[in-house]
């Protein structure tokens, strides 16, 4: 009875969703390349080229903005098969979307695999890669940098490309509605503002800056991440001491009408990476849906009824405890244990160990010892 109430829950809970495999809905796989797990009820062809793309867009936008930097972190990347589907679970105004760590302690994007350009997929790329090296990111600077790595072009067959190739659409945005002021953009730190103009505006402030003041553009970025968070503005006042807001708003403007744009060219050649696949269980799917309801709940929402059903058809599931831990900030040793024998080879499981130990004592110690022996364990943690 218990299962057929959730079961009723779940397809209540927003607009409706297709039905998990074992209740006759589309089939859901897993594909997992060297950088990237996907997850999708997509077609096998269409995910099969999406894992390749997003393989080749990580090592341009690793080796063009990001050179020299280590990132060997696995994404996860739920790729729901269109933007109706995305739709149920994210605010209006996104198609995807982007996160680091949260309750799965992994970056990840969220995307309709349907998309028709790259460009969503590449600017929540650049922002998964671009949130290990930056981390204090302040929104626009996030937002900004994503937009500029949108038009990155690739040429697999030449092994070239380039990248700093303005939107012709943002420009032409940006020249019949004057961009909304610096000073606004630098506050918004919430959904509601983040409007199409913020998001031109966002890119017209970095792409300026890359353009004009490219040296300092990259002591900004080290700056704001030697400061705490939420310091970007002292970093912007030691950076740019002449460029005032209503300086900044007249610059950009100017510059969009009369400025030049530097297009980097890049040469490349395209790895291969094997992709391993395999069938994914409405345990997973369920759990799937729990992260994009929690990722948007408010606060004190009540847990989602997908992440009940996930957990009551396999409760070791790691992803869907992951979750539950978001709610609860607690587990059961025994239980915790559990979820590490089911997944000796996944860090978080032994975090989850440690979390039911209070971290105290032998057992947590035990915990720490196994997940920071294991390959990708995450760093901040393992340096306690």
């Amino acid at each position: 009875m218990r299962l057929a109430v959730l079961l009723a829950l779940a397809a209540c809970h927003g607009p409706a969703l297709p039905a998990v495999p074992g209740q006759g809905g589309p089939a859901w796989i897993e594909l997992q390349s060297e950088h990237f797990t996907v997850w999708t009820d997509a077609s096998r062809s269409r995910a099969t080229t999406l894992i390749r793309e997003l393989e080749h867009l990580r090592q341009v936008v690793l080796g063009v903005g990001f050179a020299g930097t280590r990132f060997e972190d696995r994404s996860f990347v739920l790729a729901l098969r269109d933007a109706e589907e995305v739709g149920v679970f994210v605010p209006e105004q996104f198609v995807a979307f982007a996160f680091y760590g949260g309750p799965l302690r992994q970056s990840g994007i969220v995307l309709p695999a349907d998309a028709a350009d790259n460009d969503v997929i590449t600017h929540e790329l650049v922002h998964v890669i671009s949130f290990n090296v930056i981390r204090n990111q302040p929104r626009w600077f996030a937002e900004g940098l994503a937009k500029f790595f949108e038009t990155v072009n690739i040429d697999p067959d030449a092994a070239n490309g380039d990248v700093g190739q303005p939107n012709p659409s943002i420009v032409a945005q940006l020249r019949m509605t004057a961009p909304t002021p610096s000073a606004k953009v630098f506050a918004c730190d919430a959904y509601a503002c983040m409007d199409d103009l913020y998001y031109a505006t966002a890119w017209a402030i970095f792409a300026y800056l890359a353009n004009t003041y490219p040296k300092e553009l990259i002591a900004y970025a080290r700056r704001i991440d030697e400061l705490p968070p939420n310091a970007s503005a002292r970093a912007w006042t030691e950076v740019f001491p002449t460029l005032t807001p209503d300086k900044l708003d007249h610059e950009v403007r100017k510059w969009l009408r009369y400025g030049k744009h530097t297009v980097w060219k890049f040469d490349v050649e395209l790895r291969q990476w094997p992709v391993t696949e395999r069938v994914l269980r409405d345990a997973d799917v369920y759990a799937a849906r729990a992260v994009l309801r929690q990722r948007f709940a408010r606060p004190g929402a009540p847990e989602p009824p997908e992440l009940a059903l996930a957990l009551a058809a396999d409760a070791t599931h790691l992803i869907a405890q992951l979750v539950k831990v978001a709610y609860t900030n607690a587990i059961d040793l025994d239980l915790a244990k559990r979820v590490a024998a089911a997944h000796p080879d996944d860090w978080r499981a032994w975090w989850l160990v440690a979390l039911g130990a209070s971290w105290q004592g032998e057992e947590a110690k035990r915990a720490w010892e196994r997940a920071c022996a294991l390959p990708n364990a995450a760093a901040d943690w393992c340096r306690r």
